[in-house]
Formats: structure tokens, sequence, C-alpha cells
């Protein structure tokens, strides 16, 4: 078991009996409307944990099936049965700490935080650190992603509360936004001891269950607030201010960035740096010795300053514009730096040790980049063009690696997410595609533009988000058309299955003569068929039409006995009328109706005569020949689809399949893989005759249990159902893609591969 849940546990103050009265004293003040705003968001964070606690039981399971050996199967029961034990007592205390954040904004001085963190050096780091580093960064993922994703619902928020308050509310310590919700969960997991993966298993479920559906907590509580006449008129997204307790990074305080207010650090930020180059410095053999890192400063020592560094770093960015190609890593980027010293006059000074490990950093997380699966070719190469302007950020801005709201970072990411969906067709098409020309131009200017003002990043970021939104809409019509069109077949297909199970219960162990038989088959079914799809099975309609058929066919197979006959002589006209309103009201062909019911006058007038002429039963009630007519006649919505041009067609029909059911045993891992996957799922998907397609799972259709997935103009190109998609699965058609993102996962892998690499 990971220490780190002792140690969070060590550095948790508890709270006193006073204060805990305390706190519930500042709760009982509350205004009314912030009293109502915390039951509101607790209602919703309640559910939210729920299905939190569930998942990660399944989740922690199936890490345990699928374990390589004793230990690591051992380790993850373990967790489960941790996690189980301690579900109602980290609740608990979650809730605690976010009624400690409404408390203080009544009373700050009440509830001051008295936590002493640790010191960090190199003599006492061991694994709990490195644990550690790895889950501050995954909560500064999530809080970062939040803020960012559902900014100004945030900020409306923030500003209403502020209203009702003594204290200055503000994002950070807003007691329902991303930073309090996230530390309080975080802090309230530290007494589950469990392994670190383990850790990062619920941090990750946390963040899909619960970060990220914050915005549709916030829409409520705005609206609540609104309600109560708390600034009902806000609109657009304010700027709220925000208390800044942060000192400028050394050596570059007078830089552009430090102006823009991206280079200034704060101790957290500065934290993942210096715990990334001790664990860079374990890879390089501890040849520096003991102690903590050097401090991350510029101009230290007798190697080249940072400012030296990034004027460097410009001239190689301009080299690698002209040479059209990105740099593979981080020896390349430094022997062309080396180079360009030697050109300047000055080859025998070095790179300063701390630019160094930023180099190799950056460096390492393009490199992943580069072998991403979940990105084509072509884009890749690309976004591995932004490495050295990445570099000079990071040199500039020693925070940036603990940054997640950094523009740099958050264009690298954008383009990435975009990019996901997007498919190399040949650099022909290349040119031309709208989306590879907006990531080429916007990498192309960062190349040109960029020298030390990072608000280049921040431009190019909204205009291609304006970009991208502009796609997304036009991609969502087509899909929801998409989506609409499967979902009317769906509802058709069922319709039609209940007619037919209808009629044929009508029709069993009777034989049906054959001019009833056709009226049945090729045009009453037709008017069942529209009746059930409009109002239901269950509607009056739907049930008169089927009296109709009963009598129908009761009147052309009953024995004529005295009886029979003259209630075969009341009911026939009536019957008829029945039966051609019906048809006219489904505009039926009136010649082909003309020529049933003479078919069927006749069959009755012979039956009353005692000329009985019986066919052979039907095949089918309602054959699938009639099923167009009928269907024609649905509403115009229900039948709208897209008319593509015929390039788009031809390559939707290649794609377009439905993955055969294998009758080979399907294992449970996959499908219960299928049972979690959620709307939106990005895949590449290998067909028969070897060629892939990217594609984005749209809907499940539930009636007819189809998967409807789509490509990246939301062009329908492939349907599957639950099973068949575990079959694919598992052999390999169908691939998920990470769609987390690029800048944090390319980040988290170099985490890995140097805590691999010490043999941690």
């Amino acid at each position: 078991m990971s220490s780190s849940g002792s140690k969070n546990r060590e550095n948790v103050v508890p709270l006193k009996p006073e204060q805990k009265r305390s706190a519930e004293a500042a709760l009982a003040r509350m205004p009314a409307p912030m009293h109502q705003l915390r039951e509101k968001s607790r209602m919703q964070l309640q559910v939210m944990l729920r299905d939190l606690f569930d998942k990660a039981d399944d989740a922690l399971f199936e890490l345990a099936d699928k374990a390589t050996n004793n230990h690591e199967q051992n380790l993850f029961f373990d967790s489960m049965r941790q996690v189980r034990l301690r579900r109602k007592e980290t609740e608990a205390e979650f809730f605690r700490r976010i009624d400690i954040g409404f408390a203080r904004l009544l009373s700050p001085e009440s509830f001051a935080d008295r936590v002493e963190e640790p010191e960090v050096s190199l003599d006492n780091m061991a694994l709990v650190e490195n644990d550690e580093l790895e889950e501050m960064v995954a909560s500064e993922t999530m809080v970062n992603r939040a803020s960012e994703q559902f900014a100004e619902k945030l900020q409306h928020l923030t500003l209403r509360m502020d209203q009702l308050v003594p204290a200055k509310v503000y994002l950070k310590n807003n007691p329902v936004g991303p930073e309090v919700i996230c530390q309080g969960f975080v802090a309230a997991a530290g007494a589950i001891e469990i392994d670190v993966k383990a850790r990062l298993v619920l941090f990750k479920l946390f963040d899909r269950q619960v970060m990220s559906q914050l915005g549709e907590v916030y829409e409520l509580l705005n609206q609540q607030l609104i309600d109560a006449n708390i600034l009902p008129s806000m609109r657009g997204t304010p700027k709220v201010q925000r208390e800044q307790h942060r000192k400028p990074a050394p050596g570059a305080a007078d830089s552009d960035a430090a102006q823009a207010g991206y280079g200034e650090m704060d101790e957290g930020s500065e934290q993942v740096l210096l715990q990334l180059r001790e664990l860079l410095q374990g890879q390089r053999g501890g040849a520096q010795g003991s102690g903590a890192p050097a401090p991350a400063a510029a101009g230290q020592g007798s190697g080249l300053s940072s400012q030296d560094v990034l004027s460097l770093l410009s001239m190689a960015q301009q080299r690698t514009v002209e040479r059209g190609q990105p740099l593979a890593s981080a020896s390349e980027v430094k022997s062309l730096l080396s180079g360009l010293l030697a050109q300047s006059g000055a080859p025998n000074k070095d790179i300063n040790q701390v630019d160094e490990d930023v180099i190799n950093l950056v460096s390492m997380m393009f490199e992943f980049i580069l072998e991403d699966r979940s990105l084509a070719a072509p884009m890749k190469a690309l976004l591995a063009r932004l490495q050295i302007p990445m570099i000079k950020v990071a040199i500039a801005d020693k925070s940036f690696f603990g940054k997640g709201g950094h523009p740099a970072r958050r264009l690298l990411n954008e383009m990435a997410t975009a990019a996901l969906g997007w498919q190399d067709t040949g650099e022909e098409n290349r040119v031309k595609d709208a989306l590879y020309r907006k990531v080429d131009e916007t990498v192309g200017r960062v190349l040109a533009d960029y020298s030390k003002d990072v608000s280049i990043f921040e431009v190019l970021l909204l205009e291609f988000r304006a970009f991208q939104e502009k796609e997304k809409r036009r991609a969502k019509i087509l899909e929801q058309r998409t989506i609409d069109a499967e979902d009317g077949k769906a509802k058709s297909q069922r319709a039609r299955a209940e007619v037919d199970a209808a009629l044929a219960e009508i029709t069993a162990g009777v034989e049906v003569p054959h001019a009833a038989a056709q009226l049945l088959a090729a045009a009453w079914s037709n008017a069942m068929f529209i009746t059930c799809l409009k109002e239901g099975a269950d509607s009056e309609a739907f049930e008169a039409q089927l009296n109709t058929a009963r009598d129908l066919v009761w009147s052309t197979t009953a024995t004529m006995d005295t009886e029979n006959r003259q209630k075969l002589l009341k009911l026939v006209p009536g019957l008829l009328a029945r039966l051609r309103k019906g048809l006219e009201d489904i505009a039926f062909n009136p010649y082909q109706m003309g020529q049933m019911f003479k078919a069927l006058e006749k069959l009755h007038l012979d039956i009353l005569r005692g000329k009985v002429e019986v066919s052979p039963p039907p095949q089918q009630t309602a054959t699938e020949e009639n099923a167009p007519a009928a269907e024609s006649q649905m509403e115009p919505s229900d039948n709208l689809v897209p008319e593509p041009t015929l390039a788009e067609q031809a390559h939707a029909d290649a794609m377009v399949e439905l993955v055969p059911e294998s009758e080979d045993f399907l294992d449970t891992q996959h499908l219960a893989l299928v049972s979690n996957l959620t709307q939106g799922s990005w895949f590449e998907m290998t067909t028969d005759s070897g060629d892939k397609c990217r594609c984005r799972l749209a809907a499940i259709i539930k009636p007819t249990g189809k998967y409807i997935f789509v490509n990246r103009t939301g062009m329908k190109v492939a349907e599957q159902t639950r099973e068949g998609l575990a079959c694919a699965l598992r052999d390999g058609k169908m691939q998920l893609l990470d769609d987390g993102m690029l800048f944090d996962r390319a980040l988290e892998s170099v985490i890995g591969s140097l805590r691999q690499s010490r043999g941690v």
C-alpha cells in the first residue's frame, strides 16, 4: 500500500468541537438564498458521488481481473475493499469540507487553514513524493479543465454569491468552485489507504462523474439565484476580481510574458517543475549529487543566461520554419543550439542546467505526441513543429508545467482535440481540408510571430475556437439529422414488427382466402402501421383497426350457418366503410383499393351463396415491399435526411457496415466495456478491406440496440449492435481513442517514464 494516504491524514488538521459548533452557527446565519444554494448543490453532488463510488467498485474489480500477477491482483482487491469500507466516511468528510467553505464566507477568521506542508529536498524525497506528484498533476488538471470549461457560468455564480455574504467571493474560495470541490475530495479520499494506481483511478472517475458535470450544477445554481432576484440581468462574461499573492518568476520579471500575467509563478506551479527536475536528475544517475535541484532561475552560473537561450531558440525557431520538419528529440534541439552558438562566436558556453532540464522535459513530451496513436500522422507532424515555441514558453515561465490555464497549453490541447476525429485521405485532399489548413495556419503563425509576447497564443486560441465552433455547428446539424433518421427507422421497424405480430395472431390457425389475405397484407397492414407509428400500439385507434382486421378475417373464414349468415349481412356494409375510410386516410392507391374491394365483395357474395374459395394461408401478413409505401406517409420531419455530395456518399457507402456478431463466446470484459461507453467517444475502425476510418459514437438507438457512429462532419459511417461492437473491440477492428487533453497526457507520460526509469 502507498503511504500517501497516511501522509495526507497527517497533514489534515481535524476540527475542534468549538470549531464545529462555530461552523454550524455560521451556516445557520447564512442568508436564505445562500442556504438554498448550499442545499441544492449538496443534493446534486450527493448524486454524483454515489455514481462515482458505484463505478469505482466496478473499475477496480476490472483492474484486478486484468492483473498480470497475484501481487497486483491483491493490490486492487485490497483497494476495492478499502474504498467500500471508507465510502461513507469519505462522503461525510467531503461535505464537511464543502460546509467549511460556506462558513468561511461568513466568518473567514474562524476557519483559517492550519496545514503544515513538509519540506521538499532530495534527501527526504522517496516514493511518496513521486506518488504525490502524480496526484498533484491529476488534481491540477481536473481543476484547470473545469475552470476553463465552465468559466462563464462559474464567474456569474461567483459574482451573485458575492452579493450575499460579507467576505469577498472569488474563484478560489467559492465553496462550489472546482478548486474547493476537487481539494475537498482529494483531502477526504486521503483517508482511504490504497495504492497510487488505484487512487489515480479514483481521481479519474471523480473527474468524469463530478468535475466534468459541474456545468449543469452551475446552471441550476445560477437560475436559483436569478429566481431570487440576485443580479438577474447579468449578461456576458464578467471579469471577476481575484486576489493575487504571487511573485514574478526570477529572471523573467521584465519579460513580456510576466507583463501579460503568464510569467508569474506560484508555489504550487513551481513545485511541479521542482519535482519533475528531481525525477529527471534520478534518470541522469544522480550526477549532480544530493540536495534539491538548482532553483528555477535564469542567468545563474557560468552557462548561458535564460535570455541568451531564448534568443538562440528564436533563431532555431526560424530554422525549423525553413526546414519544414519538426525536431525529433532533445538532442536535436541542443545540437541545433550548439551549432548556433558556434556561429555566434561563443562555442564554449553551455546551457544552464535548469534550462537544459526544461528542454529535456518538453522534448520528452513531444516525443510522446509523435508516438501518440490518437492523432493521424500529418496532424502530429504539424503539432510537433510547436516544440521550440513551447520550450521558449517553458523557459520564460518556469511555472508553465503547473499552469493548466496557460494559453499555449490550451491552444495545443484545443488543436489536438479538434484533430482527434480528423482522417488523412491523401496529400492532395489534405491541403483542401479546412481543419488541416487551419491547424497549419495556426502553427505557422506561432512560428512566425511568437518571440516573447505570449498573448499571441491567446489571440490564436480565440480564433481557433471560433473556427471550431462554426465547424461543430455544421457537423451537429448533419449529425442530428442522421440520429433523427436512425431513430425514425428504429420506430418504423418496431411499429412494423408490432403490426406483423398482431396480424399473425389474428390469422393463426385459419386459412384466409386470397382476396382477404391480400387486402390485409398489402393495404390494411399499412394503415395499422401508420397508426401504430404515430399513436402507439396501445392507442384506441390501433385497437379499433385490430378489430376491423378481426372482423375481416371472421367474415371470410367463419362457417355460414343461419345465425352467422345474418351476422355477416349486417357486418359487411360497416366493415367495408371502415376499410375504405382507413385506406383513404393514408392516401392508398385508389385504383388498387378499388380492385381489392371488388375481389372482397365477390368473395363475400360467394360465401353467402355457399361458393367459398379458400386460398392457402399467406407466408407473411405484412411484406417488406409495402413498407416504403406506408413509411412515405410519415411526417416529413421524421424522414428528413440530408443529401451528401457524391464523393461523401461514395465514402459513406464504402464505410457503413454492420459488424457481424460472432458465434464465439464473448467475454464479459468487452461487453462491460461497451456498456460503459459514453456518447461522444472516438474510435478508429478498420473494415474487412483494411480501410481505416475515425468515427464517433453519436447515439445509441434503444428500440433496436444499435450504436450509431458518425465521422467528423456528422455523416453516418457505421452502425453496430452491442454484441457486434464487443466483437469488434475484442478483435481490434474498433479501437477506442484517448480524448484526454494532449498536453496533460504527455506530461503524465513523462512522469510515468521518469518514475519507471528510477524503478519506483
